[in-house]
């Protein structure tokens, strides 16, 4: 009966935690950006953040009218932890872009930034032209590839990934890592889908209310 008891508590108290997490659309510089807040991490997160190797939160972020996909964005956060500086050196990308570059000191600070990720500017004007509700939401996945399997990996994008068109001037490298961001992150999602072994032990989905862009507050929640 205790077991029954116990079981049952630890289960409130993970979907409670669940609940708690939100996602946040809101509207800077006509663009739609998202605030996620209250996202649980796993308790043994502070261990690997300062193990020295680099830890990846993979966010795919997708703008719905309905049941139909409108547009979509892949953000990664990379945390590089520095064994002699002990410091934490993390990079935010947004479709391949650096959003975010910046040293930090804690690692309270860095779970703070993983467990409540602010993203702007994702979304334009071309994108959000649907009718209204819109609704966005936020698959995140930590640290969803093997170490030992990276090599895979960078050798299935060279092979599937669709040659770019050559371009002149210098959106053309910005295209191609747009591309090759694209093929890396639906593949991994891909994955993570079918249950396969590459799939990341950490995992969320977080969807929005829906919303219309007039509601939404303005430079950021």
């Amino acid at each position: 009966m205790r077991a029954v008891l116990a079981f049952g508590l630890v289960a409130l108290f993970a979907t409670s935690a669940v609940l708690s997490a939100e996602i946040t659309p809101f509207l800077e510089a006509r663009r739609v950006g998202i605030a996620i807040t209250a996202m649980p991490l796993p308790e043994k997160l502070p261990r690997e953040l300062t193990s020295g190797l680099t830890n990846r939160m993979l966010i795919r972020v997708t703008l719905l009218s309905g049941s139909r996909t409108l547009a979509q964005r892949a953000v990664e956060i990379a945390v590089k932890y520095d064994l002699w500086d002990e410091n934490f050196a993390v990079t935010m990308r947004i479709d391949g872009a650096v959003a975010l570059d910046r040293i930090y000191r804690d690692v309270a600070e860095v779970q703070s930034l993983l467990g409540n990720p602010r993203l702007p500017g994702l979304f334009g004007p071309a994108d959000l032209a649907a009718e209204p509700p819109l609704l966005v939401r936020a698959d995140a996945l930590l640290n969803p590839i093997d170490r030992e399997r990276l090599e895979q990996i960078r050798k299935w994008v060279a092979e599937n990934s669709t040659p770019t068109p050559p371009v002149r001037g210098a959106g053309a490298a910005t295209q191609s890592a747009n591309a090759a961001s694209s093929a890396i992150f639906n593949r991994i999602f891909e994955q993570y889908a079918t249950g396969t072994d590459m799939a990341a032990a950490w995992n969320q989905t977080l969807i929005s209310r829906p919303f219309r862009l007039e509601d939404l507050p303005r430079d950021g929640p």
